[in-house]
């Protein structure tokens, strides 16, 4: 389970389509997007302006999309998972944004609780999934709330999406924070959203 974290334009969402697109056309791993903010045509509309037929994979059960309604609680959200992962071979999972779900989640349990319950699940299932976590700061000063914030510690691996460089080299950039057993970059990467999707720059 890794945790995407940035700011506002810093190119979350496009990760994630990305990283669940190049799954199923690439891998041949079934992918399944949950929002829990942007409308399913806006999602197909986006990923289609980046060269990536989302509609299509849906159609053909290969990137299938859940758009979770306020209100739902988290033994509703994972008994739909489950089903889902069971009925198309679900090998990739993104969830956008994971605030969203904390805000929507009843209160009367802890949040971060019920959101630690949902990773343990996810572990459990075998899948691989990436959590977007907005933010309202660059660097390290990221303003979140302590129930998503958590995710940092709890998550296999961490990624920060810059929308302004760091590396010198490009506008934008990111930073594999942490990636557990993984030997990885250490400082901040330039990349670029082009017209099909993101490019990592060289060092």
């Amino acid at each position: 389970i890794n945790f995407i974290l940035g700011n506002a334009g810093a190119g979350k969402t496009t990760f994630l389509i990305q990283f669940l697109y190049n799954g199923a056309t690439k891998f041949d791993e079934n992918g399944l997007y949950i929002s829990f903010e942007p409308e399913i045509t806006d999602i197909y509309r986006s990923a289609k302006k980046q060269g990536m037929d989302v509609e299509k994979l849906d159609a053909q059960g290969k990137l299938k999309i859940l758009k979770i309604n306020s209100g739902a609680t988290i033994r509703e959200i994972q008994d739909k998972i489950i089903k889902l992962i069971a009925k198309y071979n679900i090998k990739r999972i993104a969830f956008d944004p994971i605030n969203v779900f904390a805000i929507e989640l009843p209160k009367e349990i802890s949040i971060r609780r019920q959101i630690y319950d949902l990773l343990s699940l996810l572990k459990k299932l075998d899948v691989c999934t990436m959590i977007a976590g907005e933010s309202d700061g660059e660097n390290d000063g990221y303003d979140m709330p302590d129930e998503v914030a958590f995710c940092k510690y709890s998550t296999d691996g961490v990624i920060e999406l810059f929308s302004s460089g760091l590396s010198g080299t490009a506008d934008r950039a990111l930073r594999i924070v942490k990636m557990r057993m993984t030997n990885h970059a250490r400082g901040p990467v330039g990349m670029e959203i082009t017209g099909a999707g993101i490019k990592v720059l060289s060092k």
